[in-house]
């Protein structure tokens, strides 16, 4: 890796979730990463932390790392108070154990917008959302991403609201993949900072369907 490659993935490792400083380092000679080092808050789940790190390096570099290359160091985070009744993230009668599955992905488009439906299912039932916009390779990705977010939220009857943050692609050399990220609200305040990843395929409505479900089922089982 060259030193602006280097500096670009350094500043997108730190601006994810719970992470407030990344610093990587790369042999001399091969300009091969061999050690990542990232200084996070005591409050994000160091596992967490890991994964989030190898999806970021996979979509800004297109190497898969091996995670023991990648350590941690977490310093405490101020305390909040909290009551006797107060909930975890996730609260077992709501969204505890579930896991959402792709049904089917369609996409249309005519000369000026194009529109995209995902249906979505758990163990009970089947939900779509449909998302319309102006027609464009970007427009894909978000479009994708926010009808996926909005059938899941239909499957949960709303007890867990998601924005979109941002989704973007990234290119490096010939490859392309796209970077998102998303914000998990509970009813009880809390929220939670996703990234979602991977590789522009044939599909990239469904790639990006694919990445935000898999990203929300781990959250949800983890």
């Amino acid at each position: 890796m060259e030193e602006k490659d280097v500096k670009e993935l350094e500043e997108v490792l730190s601006s994810l979730d719970g992470i407030q400083k990344a610093k990587v380092v790369v042999d001399e000679l091969t300009g091969e990463m061999k050690e990542i080092h990232v200084l996070s808050l005591a409050d994000k789940n160091s596992k967490q932390i890991v994964r989030d790190v190898e999806t970021a390096v996979l979509t800004v570099t297109g190497e898969r790392i091996d995670r023991r290359i990648i350590s941690v160091a977490q310093m405490s985070a101020p305390s909040v108070s909290k009551s006797k009744n107060s909930k975890p993230f996730l609260e077992e009668n709501v969204t505890s154990g579930k896991k959402f599955r792709i049904e089917s992905v369609g996409f249309s488009e005519d000369e000026m917008e194009i529109e995209v439906n995902v249906e979505l299912s758990d163990e009970e039932e089947i939900r779509e959302a449909s998302k319309r916009g102006v027609r464009s390779f970007k427009n894909v990705l978000k479009l994708s991403a926010e009808a996926t977010i909005e059938a899941v939220e239909k499957l949960t009857n709303s007890s867990m609201r998601i924005s979109l943050d941002d989704v973007r692609e990234v290119s490096t050399g010939e490859r392309k993949f796209f970077l998102g990220v998303m914000t998990v609200l509970k009813p009880n305040g809390l929220s939670k900072e996703l990234v979602f990843a991977g590789a522009v395929g044939f599909n990239a409505v469904r790639n990006v369907a694919e990445a935000v479900v898999d990203e929300i089922n781990s959250m949800l089982n983890f």
